[in-house]
């Protein structure tokens, strides 16, 4: 099935580089080359690789997935990340499907009840350690063959996406995607605030606003928002502005525009902070 699988990917994506399918949040990604450790913000996403490894680090923790083995995020995360055991025979192939909290939440709406589920309180907002089932697979496979068809994606993939969350929901790591769209007691009350910060970490943000969004004062706040996501809010909050400025810089943007973009009054701090933080200044991230 992983050869299928693969094989089904190579024909939506030849060329290296990311590529946006007809069905919408469904990304195809291919690369002749092994890639080294980068810089990065993964979105809340359920990820699979038909062919080669991937390799994401987060604080202290690394998480591997390949071919047999599918990562699934629920928070958004400033990352590293880098690719193996490529070569221009053998490329990298995987594809990222962004987790719809709409189908998410209508579907265990329905499960409600009717399932008992096995999982314990995630303490992280990442996993990588999650096996693809046949089920899993085949679902997945059926969803890549729409692609060549714009009829087949508009009445077909709604219902394909919605088994693959099934599936997910049924395994092991299920409330990580339940935690996408949850907003109860412990860690799951951290999934609105990194919403919250996504949405206004270019502006100034104290964290009694911050802790006010989750509901619990300043030291609750810390302590599950550090226990889910490995960095205090504040530090959080930086991590976000730096790789969206790395981003922006790759993309052709000047370093104050970058500076001024993600929050930053003063393009000499952020200078600074980027440097400390990437190891390498704007400047050099433009030149590269």
């Amino acid at each position: 099935m992983n050869g299928e699988l693969s094989q089904a990917l190579a024909s939506h994506c030849q060329v290296d580089g990311m590529q946006r399918t007809p069905l919408e949040g469904l990304t195809i990604n291919h690369s002749s080359f092994n890639k080294p450790r980068t810089s990065g913000v993964l979105q809340p996403a359920i990820c699979v690789i038909g062919q080669a490894r991937k390799q994401v680090f987060y604080g202290d923790s690394v998480y591997t997935y390949d071919p047999d083995h599918y990562l699934i995020n629920s928070l958004t995360m400033p990352i590293e990340w880098e690719m193996r055991n490529v070569t221009a025979t053998e490329p990298f192939l995987g594809f990222s499907l962004d987790i719809d909290r709409t189908l998410v939440s209508q579907l265990m709406l329905e499960m409600d009840g009717q399932f008992n589920s096995p999982h314990t309180q995630p303490v992280s907002g990442i996993a990588s350690a999650c096996a693809l089932t046949a089920p899993l697979r085949n679902a997945i496979l059926r969803l890549l063959q729409l692609l060549d068809n714009p009829m087949d994606v508009a009445i077909l993939g709604p219902g394909l996406k919605r088994e693959i969350f099934y599936e997910v929901l049924k395994g092991p790591h299920g409330n990580l995607l339940r935690n996408c769209v949850r907003n109860d007691s412990g860690a799951n009350r951290i999934t609105p605030v990194v919403h919250f910060i996504e949405e206004n970490f270019h502006r100034a943000l104290e964290v009694t606003e911050i802790a006010d969004v989750a509901g619990m004062s300043s030291s609750s706040l810390h302590e599950h928002f550090k226990q889910v996501t490995g960095l205090s809010p504040i530090q959080f909050v930086k991590s976000i502005r730096l790789h969206r400025a790395r981003e922006l810089l790759l993309g052709g943007r000047q370093a104050s525009d970058a500076a001024y973009a993600v929050g930053y009054n003063s393009p000499s701090q952020f200078s600074r902070e980027f440097k400390r933080f990437f190891g390498d200044s704007p400047r050099d991230v433009q030149a590269g």
